[in-house]
């Protein structure tokens, strides 16, 4: 399928189809099933979204969510299957991740959910409830914010000098500066500073002697210093799939 926001149809690794006669995609993917499935959609507030507020193309989207989710399912442990009906934490995880792709403006997008959703499946119940906070974080990001995070963790630790790129950045604000290109700069430092409310990012203020403060930059109001990503950005990362090359460095070792 097709809409305005890309290209929903599915590669050659993909569901060529509904999928609706195999047994676990069908407890993806089909509606009304209520607690019998893997996902409470009819009862439930989700079910509310699909059926009263999601529009058809959005509908589109969340099945999209389910049939990627549902290709995961089908790796996962026949231990770990059979106890995922039943389990609140995980259908709760399933469920915000149907939330959260009825709002994506995009495939890749959902993708980075899928991805957060289906690590979280096969953990034990404590943490499925704190990986979901990672889900949870990546719900208060919109795109442009995800791929920023993303350069600052390419260019962790020096890996990556060109990851800012594809970011797009405003060239800094000068005296002759137009209003539009202030205007380019603050929301692009909007998003930025989200970042560092939630602590996805970090301010680095070098290193500071005993007794001693970082020097006060009076144009931007604060403390001289860097910004890099934080531990808790790369985690989220990690978990959508996007991990920085600094971690996969370490994971290699």
């Amino acid at each position: 399928m097709k809409d305005g926001w890309g290209d929903m149809s599915m590669s050659d690794g993909e569901i060529a189809h509904d999928g609706l006669d195999d047994a676990w995609r069908d407890k993806l993917v089909a509606i009304g099933k209520g607690a019998a499935g893997l996902i409470p959609m009819v009862g439930g507030p989700l079910a509310e979204i699909v059926g009263v507020v999601v529009p058809g193309q959005r509908v589109d989207r969340i099945v999209a969510y389910l049939r990627s989710l549902a290709l995961r399912v089908n790796d996962l442990a026949d231990e770990v299957k059979t106890n995922l009906a039943s389990n609140a934490e995980k259908i709760d995880l399933i469920e915000e991740g149907g939330y959260q792709s009825a709002r994506a403006t995009s495939r890749q997008r959902i993708e980075q959910i899928v991805e957060a959703v289906s690590r979280g499946l096969s953990e034990d119940d404590a943490d499925v409830i704190r990986r979901k906070r990672l889900l949870l974080i990546l719900g208060q990001l919109d795109e442009d914010e995800v791929n920023l995070l993303n350069a600052y963790g390419k260019s962790y630790a020096g890996a990556d000098r060109q990851a800012f790129d594809q970011v797009h950045r405003p060239n800094p604000p000068h005296m002759q500066s137009t209003t539009a290109e202030l205007d380019r700069d603050r929301l692009y430092q909007v998003g930025r500073e989200n970042l560092l409310r939630l602590g996805l990012l970090r301010k680095n203020y070098g290193n500071v002697k005993k007794g001693q403060i970082p020097d006060f930059d009076a144009s931007k109001g604060d403390f001289k210093h860097s910004v890099e990503v934080s531990y808790l950005g790369r985690m989220v990362l990690k978990e959508i799939g996007m991990q920085t090359p600094f971690d996969a460095q370490q994971t290699d070792r």
